[in-house]
This record gives C-alpha cells, structure tokens and sequence, in this order.
C-alpha cells in the first residue's frame, strides 16, 4: 500500500468516524463559529470552551464532503488542550501548509497530504480551520 493510499484510508476513517462531532446543537459551548461554502454545500459549526486559556472542550456539527468532516475531525484532536496561543500558530501553520509552504503541522494531519494539492479541495480542507481562527479571535478580545 502507498503512503497516499494510506493517507486517503486515514482520511476516509475520520470521515465514516469523526471525532467530536456533535449530534446536537452546540448551545453549552462558549465560542460557536460557522464555516459554510455553498458552492459545494459544506457547512460546518465549531464550538469550543477555554478554561484557563486552554481549549477545554471542543466538538463540531454539520454536514460536507469527505474531505471538510475528515479535517474538521483531525482538527478538533489537534487542538483540544492546546492553549489558545498554540492552537492560532497550529491553525495557521495548516493554512500555510495547505496553501503549499513550508510549515510544521502536527504528524496527525499527514493525511491530508493525500489532497491538499487539489486546488478545488482547499476550501474544504481549511472550512474548520477558519470557523477555528475566527473563533480564537473572538475568545481573545
């Protein structure tokens, strides 16, 4: 099996399994942002709760390609208890990364090398990333 057919396997598995999506509304969450594309029909919430400048608790709801619920579910493991700094400079590495550039990205976001290079699939990728960001911002103000 090729690292690319590891990688879509690995993607595949986030998507039929994600992680920390929610099967209810995110009401009890502090900070709630939307991500939506509706060229493709993606639509994605993010919730998160920040105790003592960590990301407490983080889940995410909604519907989209395999690619938008694979990623938002490898990012909810990325982030969840990283302090709000580390998970802005994570976020932004991906956006970088995503966008061909030299960055570091934690090792459980690999798989997204599978994709990343579709120029159609980027919006997808990074839907979660930017809800995330957008979110992050709100919590520091």
């Amino acid at each position: 099996m090729s690292q690319t057919q590891i990688y879509k396997a690995h993607l595949l598995d986030h998507f039929k399994k994600p992680r920390n999506k929610a099967s209810h509304d995110l009401l009890g969450m502090q900070v709630v942002k939307r991500g939506s594309n509706p060229r493709c029909g993606d639509d994605i919430e993010i919730g998160f709760n920040i105790s003592a400048n960590s990301i407490e608790a983080i889940l995410f709801r909604g519907r989209g390609c395999a690619v938008c619920i694979a990623s938002a579910s490898m990012m909810t493991e990325a982030v969840h208890g990283q302090s709000i700094d580390d998970a802005k400079r994570i976020a932004l590495s991906v956006a970088q990364w995503i966008e061909g550039e030299h960055a570091e990205v934690p090792a459980l976001l690999k798989p997204v090398d599978a994709v990343r290079h579709h120029p159609a699939r980027k919006k997808c990728l990074m839907l979660a990333w930017n809800a995330l960001l957008e979110g992050l911002e709100v919590s520091a103000s």
